[in-house]
C-alpha cells in the first residue's frame, strides 16, 4: 500500500513549495521605504514578485492537473464512481492539523483544492519539527471526487497483506481505528529513523505521515492526534 505516498508525493510537495514561496513573495510588499525612487524601484520588484506569485499559483493548478492526468488512466482501468462531485476545499482540513502533539511543533500549513479531466481532490498539508531534528510532514487528501474509489478493484487494492521485518525496522499493514492502514519505519540513528503511516478513511480520505529522525512514539502521538472519527463525519459531504 505505499503506492500511495508515491502517487500522492510529487506533487504535494509541490504544493507545499508554492505555497512556502508565495508567502515569502507575497510578503515582500509588506517593506516600507521612504526614499521617493527607492519607493519605484520597489514598486517595479513587487510587480515582478507579484507575477512570480501567479505563476507559483498557476503550479499549483498544474501539480493537482497531474494527479488527474495520472489518476485517469488508472480509473479507466478499474472503473467505478465517485463518491462526491467536488471535494471538500482544503481549508476544512486545517482543523484535522494540530499546532502540536507530544514535542512536535507544527511550523507550517497550506493546500489546494483543484483538478482536471473530471477528476477533482483537495491536499492540505502541515509540517511539523520536534526535538533531536525530528521532522514531520502531514498530508490529508480528499479523492471523493476521483471514480476510481467506487471501484471493486480499488477496494481490493485496499486489503493488500504487507507484514516484512529486521533488525532495521518493519513495515506492515494493519488497521488504524477501524481503517486499513501501512505503517513503515527504518532506524537511522538508536531508536530514531524515517517512518510513514499512511491510513484510508471511509475509502475516500487519505492521511499520509512521513516523517525523518522521529520514534515510533512520537509519529504515533501525532497520528492519533488528527481526528479519525470527526474525519469519517465528513464521508458524505459533498465540496462547493
Amino acid at each position: 500500500m505505499s503506492w500511495n505516498r508515491r502517487s500522492l508525493d510529487r506533487p504535494t510537495r509541490r504544493i507545499a513549495l508554492a505555497g512556502a514561496l508565495f508567502c515569502g513573495l507575497t510578503s515582500a510588499g509588506c517593506i516600507v521605504i521612504d526614499d521617493a525612487e527607492a519607493r519605484d524601484e520597489a514598486e517595479e520588484v513587487r510587480e515582478d514578485l507579484r507575477d512570480a506569485a501567479d505563476d507559483i499559483a498557476e503550479s499549483i493548478t498544474d501539480a493537482l492537473e497531474e494527479i488527474g492526468e495520472h489518476m485517469s488512466d488508472f480509473a479507466e482501468e478499474l472503473g467505478g464512481e465517485t463518491l462526491v462531485d467536488q471535494p471538500i476545499h482544503f481549508r476544512e482540513f486545517y482543523d484535522f492539523l494540530p499546532e502540536r502533539a507530544g514535542n512536535l511543533r507544527r511550523t507550517s500549513r497550506e493546500g489546494a483544492t483543484g483538478g482536471a479531466l473530471g477528476f477533482h481532490m483537495s491536499v492540505a498539508e502541515a509540517e511539523y519539527e520536534g526535538r533531536s531534528g525530528a521532522e514531520v510532514e502531514v498530508s490529508i487528501a480528499d479523492i471523493g471526487a476521483m471514480p476510481v474509489i467506487g471501484s471493486e478493484g480499488f477496494v481490493e487494492w485496499l486489503d493488500l497483506s504487507v507484514d516484512e521485518e529486521s533488525d532495521r525496522g518493519w513495515a506492515r499493514t494493519i488497521e488504524y481505528e477501524g481503517y486499513p492502514a501501512m505503517e513503515e519505519f527504518r532506524r537511522t540513528r538508536g531508536d530514531r529513523g524515517r517512518a510513514e503511516f499512511t491510513w484510508f478513511v471511509e475509502s475516500r480520505f487519505v492521511v499520509v505521515l512521513d516523517a525523518r529522525d522521529v520514534t515510533i512514539d512520537e509519529l504515533h502521538e501525532l497520528r492519533d492526534a488528527i481526528d479519525t472519527d470527526a474525519l469519517a463525519d465528513l464521508r458524505d459531504r459533498e465540496g462547493r
